[in-house]
C-alpha cells in the first residue's frame, strides 16, 4: 500500500500520457503515437538522470561567480579538498528520479511494443 501511494503521481501522469495517445490514434497513425510515447519516455529518462546526478553531488566542485556582498550558497561551501570524497558517496535515487524512471521506462517499453 505504501508503494502504491508513493507512485500515485507517476501512475497518474502515465495514465494521462497514454490516454492522450489513445485519443490521438484515430487522427494519426499508430507509429506516430508510439514514437511520441518513446520520445516522451526519453525526456523523462533525461530528467531521471539529472535528478540522480544532482542528488549524488556530481555537480559538486562547480563554481559560480559571486557578486559583491553576496553569500555563497550552502552547497557551495564544500572545500576543494573534500570534493572527491563527496562525489564518491553512494548513488541516491530520490522520489523525483523514481517518478521519472517509472514513467520513462513504461513509456519506452510501451512505444516499442506498440511499434512491433
Amino acid at each position: 500500500m505504501v508503494k502504491l501511494k508513493q507512485n500515485k503521481w507517476s501512475l497518474t501522469t502515465l495514465a494521462i500520457i497514454v490516454l492522450i495517445g489513445l485519443i490521438a490514434m484515430p487522427f494519426t497513425s499508430l507509429i506516430k503515437v508510439a514514437n511520441f510515447w518513446f520520445m516522451i519516455g526519453l525526456v523523462f529518462l533525461i530528467g531521471a538522470a539529472f535528478f540522480i546526478i544532482e542528488k549524488g553531488h556530481l555537480f559538486a566542485g562547480w563554481r559560480r561567480r559571486h557578486r559583491k556582498n553576496e553569500d555563497p550558497l550552502p552547497e557551495e561551501k564544500i572545500s576543494v579538498r573534500n570534493v572527491a570524497s563527496v562525489k564518491n558517496g553512494p548513488i541516491v535515487v530520490n522520489k523525483y528520479a523514481r517518478f521519472c524512471l517509472i514513467v520513462s521506462l513504461t513509456l519506452i517499453v510501451l512505444g516499442i511494443v506498440v511499434t512491433l
